[in-house]
């Protein structure tokens, strides 16, 4: 225990002394990467589809788009090079800076910048090759191990996640998969060092030499580490608490200057968000440097070096503290807005599945008549066409896991699949038709977004039929639509023009150019810019599927339409406890839980 307060103590030691370049360096490279890297790397993309007569990309269409265009195939290949390119620069750049503060060794930002380039340009193409793969294979542990916002937009969706755990079978090999992934990015951790200070060693003698580097030391790396990660957690939380007491103190007892100090304590919270961002990052490259064996400043160098401080060195921090302090005040008109609720977000409440925490089944009347019980705004639910071209309330293509029966809705009629029981969280219901469900939702004063599921078998009228037999009432009620299939969406807007529809998409690859009114994303790669250009034409973005009270709260922020939950309850004490005039010292807790430095992620 001794050895790691040591450890902790030397590391803030470290960081302390040259935090203000560090969180400059931080800051300025991920200002870059923000404001010009990724926004050109997805300009690059939207303008790579648009020229190829692209509208939209996801993965109902991706397999067709690169068979019919090999120019875009090679393109998106190339793009994903250069992002791990990029990636390994941002790297080579932050350890060579880390390095010449530590040492207090003279180099300017443009030579050490032009000697990663360098850095990437000379790696052997076995060893680039394996460094791709090393980056994919930190990725479950990027945001421990290499906090970069380039790594960051490589995210797998939540849903994706969320069915891999809920399909026992296979259960072993996800766990094996990361246990190998946490052994290889631990025993690997020198790698990318190595490849930036050690271009003389092959491949094969560059791995052997960080294997052995890091035998029988995989626990003690991976306890500092987590040690690391833990202390620097546990100062942003200590953080929040006493500036949230504070400003509750302010509230209650200075009511007259609670609002400009709720303002100074949010400014406050931001240079802290900045400072921890920069501290987990520089700590751990540091750590690995050390590892590496190249970063061993000795005790005795580092009082000389402190006495030996130039002039230079301390005018540039000084400069760094005043940058950053420029960039906090940038934002204090956003942090009054904020704080005196200008910008309050009320998205729609919408019921996932039709059901709020399990209060019942699925896409049944029974959970439908619970839930409109508690307001939504809307209550999503599914149709699939039958066997007869009629259409059932329905998520699953197979019935087994729901009804116990192993055949798929297309195999059977409509008075077939409403004569089913299916159960689940508990409780039993028949399976609806969808006029029985839209009935239910009209006498219940409901409003519906209806997903409209796709297959092979469906019939060549399937839409035809749809649009005659329930657009008036859709319309009548306020009823929105929504599909993952885009035909579905353009035969919609082009046959019933009037109809709401929104087009689902599990992943923001690139912003797609469709006539839809709407875009229903999957939340885990779901950003402002993207909530930013949709409302720029005049489009709406809901998000799914989301449980999470933070990620909910994170969406808030970023202003989305509407908000697709199966913790229906949940996301309303959200939403009322952002809108329903909470105090400063409330918005100040759930704005600084959003900010870089606590939330443990990178800024989008």
């Amino acid at each position: 225990m001794r050895r790691l307060f040591r450890f902790l103590k030397a590391n803030f030691q470290a960081f302390g002394r040259h935090w203000s370049v560090y969180v400059l360096l931080v800051v300025s490279i991920n200002l870059v990467l923000t404001s010009l890297i990724v926004p050109g790397l997805t300009w690059g993309v939207n303008r790579l589809l648009v020229v190829n007569g692209i509208g939209y990309l996801t993965y109902t269409n991706f397999v067709s788009v690169l068979t019919k265009h090999p120019l875009v195939l090679i393109s998106l290949v190339l793009l994903v090079l250069l992002i791990c390119g990029l990636v390994y620069i941002q790297m080579a750049f932050l350890f060579r800076q880390i390095k010449r503060i530590q040492e207090q060794t003279p180099a300017s930002q443009w030579q050490l910048l032009k000697q990663s380039g360098h850095d990437l340009l000379t790696l052997k193409p076995l060893t680039m090759l394996i460094m791709i793969g090393y980056f994919l294979l930190i990725l479950p542990f990027g945001q421990i191990i290499f906090k970069s916002v380039l790594l960051n937009k490589v995210t797998i969706p939540a849903f994706i996640i969320q069915d891999m755990w809920t399909t026992p079978k296979i259960w072993g090999p996800i766990i094996l998969v990361y246990t190998l992934a946490l052994i290889l990015s631990i025993r690997l951790i020198t790698f990318l060092p190595e490849t930036i200070f050690n271009k003389k060693l092959s491949t094969t003698r560059l791995l052997q030499k960080c294997w052995q580097t890091t035998r029988g030391r995989f626990w003690r790396l991976l306890i500092k580490v987590g040690v690391l990660a833990i202390a620097i957690t546990l100062v942003g939380v200590l953080s929040q608490l006493l500036f949230f007491n504070l400003q509750r103190y302010y509230d209650q007892n200075l009511p007259h200057y609670a609002l400009l100090l709720a303002i100074l304590n949010l400014f406050i919270l931001e240079i802290i968000s900045q400072i921890l961002l920069a501290m987990s990052i520089v700590m751990i490259l540091q750590l690995i440097l050390k590892q590496a064996g190249y970063l061993v400043p000795s005790e005795t160098r580092v009082k000389v070096i402190l006495k030996q401080r130039s002039l230079r060195i301390r005018m540039r921090q000084g400069a760094a503290m005043l940058l950053l302090i420029l960039v906090a005040a940038g934002v204090a008109l956003y942090d009054y807005a904020y704080l005196e609720g200008a910008m309050d977000n009320r998205p729609a409440l919408i019921s996932h599945r039709g059901v709020d925490d399990g209060n019942g089944v699925q896409n049944t009347i029974p959970a439908l008549q619970k839930t409109a019980r508690e307001k939504p705004d809307y209550i999503e639910m599914d149709i699939q066409e039958t066997k007869d071209h009629q259409f059932v309330v329905m998520h699953d293509n197979n019935l087994e896991e729901l009804a116990g029966v192993n055949r798929t809705v297309h195999e059977l009629t409509l008075a077939e699949l409403t004569a089913l029981t299916v159960r689940e969280n508990g409780y039993s219901a028949k399976i609806p038709s969808f006029d029985q469900y839209l009935t239910a939702a009209e006498k219940a004063h409901q409003r519906l977004l209806v997903e409209i599921k796709v297959s092979p078998q469906d019939s060549p009228q399937m839409m035809t039929n749809f649009i005659k037999r329930y657009q008036q009432r859709l319309l009548k009620k306020g009823n929105r639509i929504h599909s993952l299939s885009y035909p579905v969406v353009a035969v919609l807007k082009k046959q019933a023009p009037r109809l709401f529809v929104s087009f689902i998409l599990p992943y923001n690859i690139s912003f797609p150019e469709t006539p839809a009114n709407a875009y229903t994303m999957e939340a885990t790669t779901l950003n402002a810019a993207f909530i930013n250009q949709a409302h720029a034409g005049n489009q709406a973005v809901y998000a799914w599927t989301v449980n999470d009270p933070d990620v909910m709260q994170r969406l808030l922020l970023t202003e989305v339409d509407g908000i697709i939950t199966d913790n229906l309850s949940d996301l309303k004490d959200v939403v009322a406890e952002n809108n329903d005039h909470p105090s400063y010292a409330t918005r100040l807790l759930i704005y600084s839980s959003q900010l870089a430095g606590f939330s443990g992620e990178s800024e989008n």
